[in-house]
């Protein structure tokens, strides 16, 4: 008499990837401590990441920022600045290093023109789920202190 197959174990879950769309949640500028210092797009920002087929797409802004009422004056340049300060956004090809849980990405087309041209190299890494992305650890700056820039993301499906 033939004697049963062993059965198969568990299929493994499968490993996150930075590859899709992302929501962003929260955007925080964090101290050593892991303490907040900064909120760089207000409390409630919003905007996504995609990463597809080698192209990258990042796009972030304050939801704080004041409206403008239809027919009313053109804004001024102290409001321009302020947008101009309120939002980010950048493209290009990326390469994916799954690895070093890092991304390059070869700007082709930004919000500020000294953007274009330059590789823009962030970090990721995923907490149940969230997606945990930004520059090089300590790599931002609030006057003397070192600061890591933090977005959280959730997977759009």
């Amino acid at each position: 008499q033939a004697v049963p197959a062993a059965p198969s174990p568990p299929a493994l879950p499968a490993r996150p990837a930075l590859e899709g769309r992302w929501k962003l949640r929260t955007a925080e500028d964090v101290r050593a401590d892991d303490t907040v210092a900064r909120l760089p797009w207000g409390e409630h920002p919003v905007g996504s990441i995609v990463g597809e087929r080698g192209a990258c797409y990042v796009q972030i802004m304050s939801s704080d920022t004041p409206s403008f009422a239809a027919g009313a004056a053109p804004p001024s340049e102290q409001m321009k600045a302020m947008l101009l300060s309120s939002y980010i956004a950048y493209s290009g090809p990326c390469t994916i290093d799954d690895a070093e849980r890092s991304v390059t990405l070869k700007v082709t087309a930004a919000w500020r023109p000294d953007y274009v041209g330059t590789e823009q190299k962030r970090f990721f890494r995923f907490v149940n789920g969230t997606l945990i992305f930004g520059p090089a650890p300590g790599s931002m700056r609030a006057g003397t202190e070192a600061l890591t820039r933090r977005l959280m993301l959730d997977r759009v499906p």
